[in-house]
C-alpha cells in the first residue's frame, strides 16, 4: 500500500521538501498549481493527504478545501495548509475547515508536521491490516 499526496501550490520547492519526508514509504505525490485543477482532481481521484496553498490561481485553498469538506471522496483528508502570512482571517478559516496543520510558507515546521502525518498514515494502515488479518504483527 502506498501513500498518495496532492499538493496544490505555486512552488513547485514544497514537492521537494515532502518527497524527502516520505521517502521511506511508497509515495505518488501529484502536483498542480491551479486550485481549480487541485480541485478537479480530488473529486475523482482518493489522496491520503492534501498540501494546499492559502493563495492559488483561479479559487483559494480554502475554497478548494471549503468544497472538498462539503462533496468529495476527500471529505475527510487531512489537510495542511501553506500560507503566505499567517493571520486570524487564515487561522480562523483553516480551523474552520478542519485543517491538520497551518503553517507560513517555508516554514520549518512543515517537516515536522509532515513527518506526524506520515507517521499516522503508518498507523492507520497497520490498523488496517490487523483489520484483515486478526493477530497480524510486523514483528
Amino acid at each position: 500500500m502506498f501513500m498518495k499526496i496532492l499538493v496544490i501550490n505555486r512552488q513547485k520547492e514544497v514537492i521537494g521538501q515532502i518527497a524527502t519526508v516520505f521517502a521511506s514509504l511508497e509515495t505518488v505525490i501529484r502536483y498542480y498549481d491551479s486550485g481549480l485543477d487541485g480541485l478537479l482532481a480530488a473529486r475523482i481521484e482518493s489522496f491520503d493527504l492534501i498540501v494546499c496553498g492559502t493563495d492559488l490561481p483561479v479559487i483559494t485553498g480554502f475554497e478548494l478545501v471549503r468544497s472538498l469538506r462539503n462533496s468529495s471522496i476527500n471529505k475527510t483528508t487531512p489537510v495542511i495548509f501553506l500560507a503566505e502570512e499567517l493571520n486570524h482571517k487564515t487561522t480562523y478559516l483553516s480551523h474552520i475547515l478542519g485543517a491538520a496543520a497551518t503553517l507560513k510558507l517555508n516554514d520549518e515546521q512543515l517537516e515536522e508536521v509532515l513527518q506526524s502525518q506520515k507517521n499516522k498514515f503508518k498507523e492507520r494502515r497497520l490498523s488496517h491490516l490487523e483489520d484483515i488479518f486478526p493477530g497480524y504483527s510486523l514483528n
